[in-house]
């Protein structure tokens, strides 16, 4: 609880340093940045996003990731995108969420206007370019899995998680798709937080 309150009030003094037009440049300059050197569409941001507004600038919580996590994946719509949006809302509303998206859009569309321009012949079967694409894709997997278990810190709590997340790795190896097994987590988490509620009622 004390850390959690800490980690508030870091939060709120760092937002209160910055006025609104420096934190739609951070926004900008950040996702800009993001999106240009980051490779590996939307899942490939997360690290990077945690280790900007979480770590460095302490303008996030490492919860507000996981929220971002959630809604990233099961709005309709690119992740980078969506991931934009929500960061940006979360810091400065509707202006904030309008300066990312087109933050993380402006790069994406410059880089394929340049390739279409100057690069018409360019052979995408080659096994250089290959070889290097799989390199980075090694990379991001490994950058992906370390911020996945820093976020995990903050979501195993007990028993009930272990199983939840056991029981969702075993259905997904099962052939679940995402999509049902994310539909299949709403209910059981209403249940969840119902039922906790209730628990704490009776020892009130």
């Amino acid at each position: 609880m004390f850390i959690f309150i800490y980690e508030e009030n870091v939060i709120d003094s760092n937002k209160k340093m910055l006025s609104d037009f420096k934190l739609a440049i951070l926004i900008f300059i950040s996702f800009f940045k993001i999106a240009l050197f980051v490779v590996g569409g939307g899942l490939a941001m997360i690290p990077v996003i945690e280790q900007v507004f979480v770590q460095e600038r302490k303008l996030l919580k490492s919860n507000d990731i996981l929220d971002m996590i959630a809604i990233m994946q099961t709005m309709p719509g690119m992740m980078a995108v969506n991931a934009a949006i929500f960061v940006g809302h979360k810091l400065l509303g509707f202006k904030g969420a309008a300066i990312a998206s087109i933050a993380v859009i402006l790069p994406s569309v410059g880089i394929i206007m340049i390739i279409a321009a100057l690069f018409q012949n360019l052979d995408v079967k080659n096994p250089h370019i290959l070889q290097s694409f799989s390199c980075v894709r090694a990379c991001v997997v490994a950058v992906f899995l370390g911020t996945a278990y820093r976020l995990s810190k903050n979501i195993f709590k007990g028993l009930f998680d272990y199983l939840i997340v056991f029981l969702f790795i075993l259905l997904l190896l099962c052939g679940i798709s995402q999509i049902n097994l994310i539909l299949l987590s709403l209910p059981i988490g209403w249940i969840y937080i119902i039922v906790t509620r209730i628990k704490m009622r009776k020892k009130e």
